[in-house]
């Protein structure tokens, strides 16, 4: 019964999250189309009900997004994927991902669509993460960086020195006094800014969905048969350090020590840039000297009319469609035979001919293959099709309501898609 309830709530989402309804389109939230898995602080991914699913959908309504959030130590209790299996075409988002977490006892929600980042607070929490809630791992609201101690740079050279990639492994080693290590806040994502005579180039370090608590970072070169370059190297646990970041241009014939930065703040203060080190390094005969400093960005959260605005574009564009032969059983029906994918193009001239349908009293004779069902953004709607002669019916299945297609509109519906029925 909860799940009927809540999702009931959600039909008010329709138009904030790229659902219209307009005639016989009468897109909803369709939770049911969703598969949702969360990643836990220790690890650990859950499947969430269909329930959470809805849930999660009516916790990232934009038109809930706060400006601020309190000062004070994050908690994270897990983040939520939404994905849309049922469809065939890759997308970078069909729904925002949903990190919940907890700041002085509250609840909150940060959701991500790909550069869009927006907070909203709730008294609820999907009943798959209440137990969370009670171990939850804590984050500093600010980051923090340090040098590294001597000890520290002798184990950085050593891991450095540990085969990484294809044979034959390039020879990697760590230079002194690059190595400094973050205390990693809760959210946001760290630029490396390297300046020389060459130009400037801007590497940058996200805070990723596993969330590691520390982030080690140093300067190393690479040795590959006649060619050495420089690299970022970083390890969450001071080990391998196999992650690395290259430069574009990074290639050299030698490099030379470095100098680290004469002083270097506890705290990142956000967007200002604070130098870590200099290098000198030969290439071409000419020597050219590096300076790589370091800034923290935090999220800018985004609320009111204009997210808003950035949300319904996003994911109103976010359209598919499906022919099916027989009824879809939710995510369950993701890998079935009896599923025909429809192209972008033609999804375009599907919700446009049925945008412009009339409403009729009666239907045709159901069509070789009778049901269609469009996906825009988080929402879904499923159709009758059927057919009198030329004429094109689509039957709302939640209430009957018929519709035809217009003339030119059925015209085209045959030549597109009765020869694939």
């Amino acid at each position: 019964m909860k799940k009927y309830l809540i999702f009931s709530t959600l039909v008010i989402l329709f138009f904030l999250f790229g659902c219209e309804e307009e005639r016989a389109l009468r897109l909803q939230p369709a939770p049911e189309y969703y598969q949702g898995r969360a990643l836990l602080p220790n690890g650990q991914q859950i499947e969430m009900p269909e329930s959470d699913r809805a849930l999660i959908i009516e916790l990232c309504q934009p038109d809930n997004a706060v400006s601020t959030i309190p000062s004070g130590e994050r908690h994270w209790l897990g983040t939520v994927t939404l994905t849309q299996p049922l469809t065939d075409v890759a997308t970078s988002s069909a729904f925002p991902t949903a990190t919940l977490f907890t700041v002085n006892n509250e609840s909150y929600v940060q959701c991500q669509l790909d550069s869009i980042t927006y907070v909203t607070k709730t008294n609820n929490l999907p009943e798959s993460l209440h137990d969370v809630q009670y171990t939850a791992d804590s984050y500093p609201d600010i980051a923090k960086i340090r040098s590294a101690e001597p000890h520290e740079y002798d184990h950085f050279a050593e891991e450095m020195k540990k085969p990484i990639g294809n044979e034959p492994y390039p020879e990697r080693t760590g230079i002194e006094h690059t190595l400094f290590h973050i205390t990693m806040p809760f959210n946001g994502e760290f630029e490396l800014t390297l300046t020389s005579s060459e130009g400037e180039e801007r590497l940058m370090i996200p805070i990723d969905a596993s969330r590691h608590p520390y982030l080690s970072v140093g300067l190393g070169t690479e040795q590959s048969d006649d060619t050495l370059q420089y690299a970022i190297y970083t390890s969450s646990d001071q080990n391998d350090y196999q992650t690395v970041l290259r430069p574009k241009d990074g290639h050299m014939s030698q490099v030379f020590g470095a100098k680290a930065a004469s002083q270097l703040p506890s705290v990142l203060i956000p967007g200002h840039s604070y130098p870590l080190y200099s290098f000198t390094y030969m290439k071409d005969g000419t020597a050219h000297r590096q300076l790589v400093s370091i800034t923290y960005h935090q999220p800018e959260l985004m609320d009111g009319e204009e997210l808003n605005k950035q949300i319904h574009e996003t994911l109103s564009g976010e359209r598919h469609a499906l022919f099916h032969e027989l009824a879809l059983l939710g995510t369950e029906s993701k890998d079935a035979s009896f599923l025909q994918h429809v192209g972008t193009e033609e999804v375009d001239f599907l919700f446009r001919a049925i945008e412009q349908a009339n409403a009729t009293s009666h239907a045709g004779t159901p069509a070789p293959v009778p049901y269609l069902t469009l996906f825009q953004g988080v929402c879904a709607q499923t159709f009758d099709v059927s057919y009198d002669g030329n004429d094109v019916y689509v039957t709302n299945a939640e209430t009957g309501a018929h519709f035809k297609l217009l003339r030119e509109d059925a015209i085209k519906w045959h030549n597109l898609f009765t020869d694939n029925s």
